[in-house]
């Protein structure tokens, strides 16, 4: 799969979180499921949001399959009422290599592979920690631009990756990035 990121220079960006430890094969039931359970505690507390749903991948132990992931959704509140689950989180400001994956969920964990490849071709670093097979992300998150239930057609799906470059990667310094978000 060939790709070419874009580069976008972003600001922080709050959201509110619900976060779970889960298996990967649970992301097609676990998501939906919490993004249902969010969007209710938003709309009673009326907290208004200000950007597409996101997953923000934390920590993944490729030993075990576990991940840990925030399901959120930017709000424009620095702070959030009281709750056990839900709770005020922020993607840090920075460069981010791009990319718009079109199409169903399915294909999803491809195009992110291919993305990761390209970075190792290209020499891009990210923010990221790697102990054996457990790797944390600073910010890796996923945009769920356009998707269900507003688009119920699985071909029409746009769901953008964004992974947060490193201060020390060559492409920090080197290339302009595009677009302020």
């Amino acid at each position: 799969m060939e790709i070419e990121p874009k580069f976008a220079k972003r600001h922080a960006q709050p959201y509110a979180g619900i976060r779970s430890r889960l298996q990967r094969g649970q992301i097609p039931e676990h998501v939906p499921r919490t993004l249902s359970a969010l969007l209710a505690f938003l709309q009673k507390h009326q907290v208004h949001t200000t950007g597409a749903p996101l997953i923000r991948y934390l920590v993944i132990d490729y030993s075990t399959g576990e991940l840990e992931i925030d399901v959120g959704i930017p709000v424009g509140a620095a702070t959030l009422p009281g709750d056990d689950r839900v709770r005020s989180a922020q993607i840090p400001a920075g460069i981010f290599a791009t990319v718009i994956h079109r199409g169903s969920y399915d294909a999803l964990m491809e195009e992110t592979a291919a993305l990761l490849d390209w970075a190792k071709q290209k020499k891009v670093k990210w923010q990221v920690v790697e102990k054996g097979k457990v790797t944390r992300w600073r910010a890796r998150v996923e945009h769920c631009l356009v998707g269900p239930p507003d688009e119920p057609d699985p071909k029409n799906w746009q769901t953008e990756i964004a992974i947060l470059v490193s201060d020390t990667s060559p492409v920090a310094g080197a290339r302009r990035p595009v677009g302020t978000a």
